[in-house]
């Protein structure tokens, strides 16, 4: 899987989005001259981008040619993200990941973690389940594509003004073949974030996502490894408690609706445990 959907360097398409999530892989190279002069996350492909990703293909890639450019699944986009220290934050016996997030969305927060585990405990339940984390423009894409593929009036009752904006894309091209829709999707959802306007909170760059967990526990994955513990009124109700003691800084009770899920946003270590 890439962590980029178009090329991003000298010459490249420079989504918004690719483009700051290079920015911040480059800044968690802390080993050698790559730590030096750390780049500003601005989403805009600039000289000093260009320079430092030059940089990073002269050091880690002496094989290959110093283009400026990363391209998605290439060697270069590979070292680049096995080099971040964009790892996974944190494990846990109780909450675990589905078998579908890529490891370098597994970014969840230690102290979310364990807000979670006590919501648990306090339903009297063994385990859970997160079905979403971080999410780059073409996974949401392609989430919206395959929702409203389903149902597209239920997707409009699901999202403002713009979500509504991406949808109307998905209505106006539904007759072309999957794939272009989703590219043509993935481009508005990046339009409408260069503007200050993201189609979901779920869209964050690495570093934006350490300050604001949004998670996503399915239903259905939560209720098939709790077993017999699983107790749906519960975990609501525990979370929703949560929220109100400000260890949980928004819930959404989506447990009735088609993504059929419990919706998160933690602020890491709002308030001692």
């Amino acid at each position: 899987m890439s962590f980029i959907v178009l090329s991003v360097g000298r010459g490249g398409a420079n989504l918004v989005m690719d483009v700051m999530t290079v920015q911040n892989a480059l800044n968690n190279i802390t080993a050698g001259t790559m730590a030096a002069f750390p780049l500003v996350v601005t989403g805009s492909m600039d000289a000093m981008t260009e320079t430092k990703i030059a940089m990073f293909q002269r050091q880690y890639l002496p094989s290959e040619p110093v283009d400026g450019l990363i391209q998605p699944r290439s060697l270069a986009e590979n070292m680049l993200l096995s080099l971040s220290v964009v790892k996974v934050a944190a494990t846990s016996t109780m909450v675990t990941y589905a078998a579908d997030i890529p490891a370098e969305s597994k970014i969840v927060d230690a102290y979310a973690f364990a807000v979670i585990e006590k919501a648990l405990t306090t339903a009297k339940m063994t385990a859970a389940k997160i079905t979403s984390t971080i999410r780059l423009a073409a996974e949401q894409a392609a989430i919206m594509y395959r929702y409203a593929s389903a149902n597209l009036a239920e997707q409009y009752k699901l999202y403002g003004a713009t979500g509504d904006a991406v949808l109307d894309v998905f209505k106006a091209n539904q007759a072309k073949p999957k794939a272009e829709v989703i590219k043509l999707m993935t481009a508005k959802i990046e339009e409408l974030h260069a503007k200050g306007r993201p189609v979901s909170n779920h869209l964050s760059t690495p570093d934006q996502y350490k300050a604001l967990n949004i998670i996503d526990l399915g239903v259905n994955s939560t209720a098939a490894v709790a077993g017999k513990s699983f107790n749906k009124a519960g975990l609501t109700k525990a979370f929703r408690d949560m929220e109100k003691d400000g260890y949980i800084k928004k819930f959404i009770d989506e447990t009735a609706k088609k993504n059929s899920c419990w919706h998160l946003e933690i602020v890491p270590n709002a308030k001692k445990l």
